[in-house]
């Protein structure tokens, strides 16, 4: 667990600051292209600081007080009083459509129910038993009508359907190409996950050899995956050919992982200490330029 104190901004060092520039100066840049300003920004942060503080700096398991969440966070302790009792943790109508957009094709890409026997994706008739896009739909979550599923994805490209009624994945990933709300909840959650795995690798704690160690909290320990290639002074046609390259290699490895994933999780179905979770993903960033830029 983080120090429980309350770090002075001038007591940073040069290079945890230049690191925070570097992680605010391209969100800053989404927030100012949305209309949000540092104002209006202000309430929200208010709130994610007091979130955090209760989530991550509790004291043996008790309820943080408004004075010491106040002291934690630098918040006024009436401030910190009026937002605590308007915290939600509820997703959104959109957040909720995502997950579960996303859910469906990882199950349709993985199950075997779904799959044929080179691993893709089955066609689907469109209703009736399994192995039907109904039952897929359902496989998932019974609160959305699968009709009304299909519909959206038939809108959104993300499937066809033909004469007879038979269903085709057109995508190798839930990438939504028309709602708005539905990429920022992905690209909010990929980082948010990223991050997460930079302030467990800053905070690593070592154990005592001298004491007996569990494997859970041995694995928890652990440093997380984290690796990137950086190269410039490339051409635009470079660019092109690492980035195709990368693409494949991601998505093939994406796939592998999905797969894998949803094969263990029906094997760990049942087992009382099934309840740890996972995310792995990948990106590619180009920045391209002219010789006079």
């Amino acid at each position: 667990m983080p120090q429980q104190t309350a770090a002075n901004p001038t007591l940073l060092s040069s290079a945890f600051k230049h690191a925070l520039k570097s992680i605010l100066k391209p969100l800053i840049k989404l927030l100012l292209s949305k209309g949000i300003t540092y104002t209006s920004l202000l309430e929200a942060l208010k709130q994610i600081y007091i979130e955090v503080a209760e989530e991550s700096f509790k004291l043996e398991e008790k309820r943080l007080t408004d004075s010491r969440i106040s002291l934690l966070t630098g918040i006024h302790r009436k401030e910190v009083k009026r937002l605590r009792e308007n915290l939600s943790d509820e997703l959104s109508e959109p957040e909720i459509k995502a997950g579960v957009s996303a859910a469906i094709i990882a199950l349709w890409q993985a199950s075997e129910d779904y799959t044929d026997e080179n691993h893709k994706p089955r066609v689907l008739p469109r209703s009736g038993e399994k192995p039907s896009f109904e039952s897929l739909v359902y496989d998932v979550s019974k609160d959305k009508h699968f009709r009304s599923v299909l519909d959206d994805w038939l809108h959104q490209g993300l499937v066809t359907q033909d004469k007879n009624n038979q269903v085709s994945l057109c995508v190798e990933s839930f990438v939504p190409d028309k709602d708005e709300d539905e990429k920022i909840f992905f690209a909010g959650r990929n980082i948010h996950y990223h991050i997460e795995i930079i302030n467990h690798n800053l905070h690593l704690q070592r154990l005592n050899s001298n004491e007996p160690i569990d494997p859970l909290q041995a694995a928890a320990a652990a440093p997380m995956f984290d690796r990137s290639v950086y190269y410039k002074n490339l051409t635009p046609k470079s660019v092109e050919i690492l980035e195709n390259k990368a693409k494949e290699s991601a998505l093939n490895t994406l796939l592998e992982i999905n797969q894998m994933a949803s094969h263990l999780q029906q094997k760990d179905q049942g087992q009382e200490d099934a309840v740890s979770q996972m995310h792995f993903g990948s990106y590619f960033y180009r920045k391209l330029k002219t010789p006079d830029q």
